[in-house]
């Protein structure tokens, strides 16, 4: 695809890190007008659909669609249909939250996102059988998580928008959209960049049963939240067990593939590795943590601890997995303004999470270590960090 498409995907993380900056604004300068809920509406919207979505979207169609003019065209128009649906989430949703034309634009994306499905589905150019069971088990996660969506009309008119129905859709759609169809994505991605002959049968058979099982099973931690049900939590825990195993198996032979291929590597491309590697790892010892019954009951109402999880997944481990890729791929030109933007990006990154991170555990420990003021000037000033990097790598593109 060509630069333009790309430029899109980063003035759609652009927007969405501005929209971020709004929310924490309110909470050091209030402006009249805003409605903090529609707002946040957006910001999620233009995160997970304008910016993570689409990026796996290109990437995908880049190294698992046929290179053909005609298979070109599809990807092309359709990825144009659905930067309007975007577009049109980002200018209803800030101003009426969910309503008539926001709904509307977000049911597009939904549709744009079967058809992308069905297309790489039926038509590919998958290298072995293991990629392709990566792929088309990311892409299926990827739908099924949108039945969670479909079933919030009829939660809302069964139990109405605070009933546990309508929690539950919502919990299954965000789960199975990180942990299912985003997750499985960037490993399908890493496998096909740096082990593209694939690893042992028998290993990666192994991977994939308890990668795919884990999936199912920790999703019986948000369920825990909302139904009290004290099998739930150990549902959550072999899941969270056999997660951690699968890792064990993926993770050796993808590093041993890329120390033999590290000299082409640029040295970027290896930090962005590394930076989105070290977040995994306190992914999965806050994963670890949930095995702790009474820690895993008092997480819904640590909002700081469930937002900073959330950025960890798609700002420490998928972004960074995804300008990694995008650089190593050309596709963004490695130039001082790109290098800026990263530096200030994960910066900002690594500060915010610092913030939300003490101030969940002050709650949890029901400590004043500094009151709420503090922590918003805090989160608001290193907040802007984001939205500079992003600034900066779109720069880069058109540098470059």
């Amino acid at each position: 695809m060509k630069s333009i498409y790309y430029k899109i995907l980063f003035f759609n993380f652009l927007i969405a890190a501005l929209l971020g900056v709004l929310l924490r604004s309110t909470f050091v300068f209030p402006i009249e007008g805003i409605t903090f809920l529609y707002v946040l509406h957006a910001h999620s919207h233009l995160a997970l659909l304008g910016w993570l979505y689409l990026l796996v979207y290109v990437l995908f169609a880049a190294y698992f669609a046929p290179h053909t003019p005609k298979e070109h065209q599809f990807y092309r128009r359709l990825f144009w249909i659905t930067q309007v649906a975007v577009i049109g989430m980002a200018l209803t949703f800030p101003f009426q939250g969910y309503a008539a034309a926001s709904i509307c634009f977000s049911t597009l994306h939904i549709l744009c996102s079967y058809g992308f499905v069905y297309r790489l589905w039926t038509r590919n150019s998958f290298a072995n059988r293991q990629e392709a069971l990566l792929v088309k088990s990311a892409l299926f996660f990827m739908f099924f998580s949108t039945l969670g969506v479909w079933f919030l009309g009829p939660a809302i008119g069964m139990m109405g928008k605070s009933g546990t129905f309508f929690q539950l859709c919502i919990q299954f759609f965000l789960h199975f959209q990180f942990d299912g169809w985003f997750f499985t994505a960037f490993i399908a991605l890493l496998f096909a960049k740096f082990v593209p002959q694939g690893i042992d049968n028998q290993r990666f058979n192994r991977f994939y049963f308890m990668w795919i099982t884990s999936v199912l099973l920790t999703y019986a931690l948000a369920v825990s939240w909302f139904v009290q049900v004290p099998v739930l939590y150990y549902i959550n825990g072999v899941g969270v067990v056999l997660q951690t195993i699968a890792l064990g198996y993926f993770i050796p032979p993808l590093f041993q593939q890329f120390r033999v291929k590290q000299r082409k590597k640029t040295p970027w491309v290896a930090g962005l590795l590394l930076f989105a590697g070290v977040c995994l790892a306190i992914r999965i010892g806050v994963q670890v943590l949930t095995l702790v019954e009474s820690l895993a009951a008092s997480l819904r109402g640590l909002r700081s601890w469930i937002v900073g999880f959330i950025h960890l997944n798609m700002l420490g481990i998928f972004t960074a997995l995804g300008v990694a890729l995008l650089i190593e791929e050309g596709k963004l030109a490695l130039n001082r303004w790109t290098k800026m933007g990263c530096i200030c990006l994960f910066v900002g990154f690594v500060s915010t999470e610092a913030v939300l991170g003490l101030q969940g555990t002050q709650q949890f420990l029901r400590l004043l270590i500094l009151d709420s003021g503090t922590y918003a000037i805090a989160l608001f000033w290193f907040s802007l960090l984001l939205p500079l990097g992003v600034g900066g790598i779109l720069k880069g593109y058109f540098k470059g």
